[in-house]
């Protein structure tokens, strides 16, 4: 949780969500949870440390992994362009975050997971790292629907 510099380069927001669905591949097929990605292309690029959008992604996708039934879990992650911002969408078909739990989830060490599953900082960091971005995040979650995140990062 600590703070770190980091430099920020042209990244391909594609490219970059592309990582994190790769390295997380033999997670979603062992657990038997379906994700689909949907690139819009020749997005413009941002200026972002690579390492730490990855981490967001990762971590925003391990949630999802997380919350997802065994069968039948979905995870959807779309990206866009609005205006001058890409649009990130990501979506599962979880086990979702309850209202009064929802306004809570990006404070450090508040988690939704049972004792020992969770640290209550991965969001918290999540948070930090786009609004470091100039970006935004928002959550949106129903039980037992599912809960989609929306990042907004400005284009470079």
């Amino acid at each position: 949780a600590r703070k770190e510099q980091s430099e920020l380069k042209p990244t391909d927001i594609n490219q970059s969500i592309q990582s994190a669905l790769d390295m997380l591949r033999h997670e979603f097929m062992q657990r038997s949870v379906e994700y689909v990605f949907e690139p819009t292309e020749n997005l413009p690029m941002i200026m972002a440390s690579q390492e730490n959008l990855s981490g967001v992604w990762v971590n925003i996708l391990l949630n999802a992994l997380d919350a997802s039934p065994n069968q039948n879990g979905k995870v959807r992650v779309v990206t866009g362009l609005n205006g001058s911002e890409i649009r990130v969408i990501l979506s599962d078909n979880g086990v979702g975050i309850p209202k009064e739990q929802l306004k809570r989830i990006f404070d450090p060490f508040f988690t939704t997971k049972e004792v020992g599953k969770g640290t209550g900082l991965g969001l918290s960091i999540c948070h930090r790292v786009i609004k470091q971005h100039g970006g935004n995040i928002v959550v949106d979650s129903q039980v037992n629907v599912g809960t989609t995140f929306t990042i907004t990062l400005p284009t470079y």
